[in-house]
């Protein structure tokens, strides 16, 4: 009589419960690295996402500062008097001119005009320059023959116009010959009054002056003081 046992083994039903076993840790260990990879994605996105809206937080914020400072600039505008600014330019202007006319004033020419006449004043009335000594100690360095002459006769010169322009006296006159030219050049220089003094310019005249040749000359010299 044939037997058939038609029950799995004890071999056959262990080996099919490891395999079993062994498909559902295989399959448990794919399902957690997925779940890792999905919240480290998530992660990284919403991290960007964080960065994102803080550069966005600041533009804004830069926006609005540039906004409130706009308005600032405006609102100076609107403060700002531009007829008033004008107006007072003007004025400015006008302190400027009226300070300008009492300089002149104050830069009166009777001084000057005083000293030019003690200059062509005879030493034997009590004429002659007001000597800057330490001046004429320098010229006298510089030329020994700078000395003025207190023995001079000043009829011999004569003055025929005067202007001014910028603080330099424009100076023409006629005179008997060289010497009185240069001797009044000397006096000019040598006086307190006076800076510099240019070369006289001068020449024969062709018209005698109560029948005599004479010379005509002209010069430039700066005034130092006015009063």
């Amino acid at each position: 009589m044939i037997r058939i046992n038609l029950l799995p083994s004890k071999k056959k039903a262990a080996r099919a419960s490891k395999a079993a076993a062994g498909g559902r840790s295989a399959g448990g260990g794919g399902q957690w690295w997925a779940l890792g990879m999905l919240i480290g994605w998530v992660l990284i996105g919403g991290a960007g996402y964080w960065l994102l809206s803080m550069e966005d937080d600041m533009a804004a914020d830069m926006r609005k500062q540039s906004a409130a400072k706009n308005r600032e600039a405006e609102k100076l505008k609107e403060e700002i008097d531009e007829e008033g600014l004008e107006a007072s330019k003007d004025e400015l202007a006008m302190q400027e001119a009226i300070i300008e006319k009492v300089e002149t004033k104050r830069r009166s020419p009777v001084y000057v005009m005083y000293e030019l006449g003690m200059i062509l004043t005879d030493g034997k009335e009590g004429g002659g320059p007001d000597i800057d000594k330490q001046k004429l100690f320098q010229l006298r360095k510089a030329d020994p023959q700078a000395e003025p002459n207190k023995l001079w006769d000043p009829t011999g010169l004569w003055l025929t116009n005067i202007k001014e322009s910028n603080g330099v006296l424009l100076i023409e006159g006629g005179a008997r010959d060289a010497t009185d030219l240069f001797e009044f050049t000397r006096r000019l220089r040598a006086s307190a009054w006076f800076g510099k003094v240019s070369h006289p310019n001068f020449d024969r005249s062709a018209q005698p002056r109560e029948g005599e040749e004479h010379l005509t000359w002209k010069l430039d010299v700066r005034v130092k003081r006015w009063d």
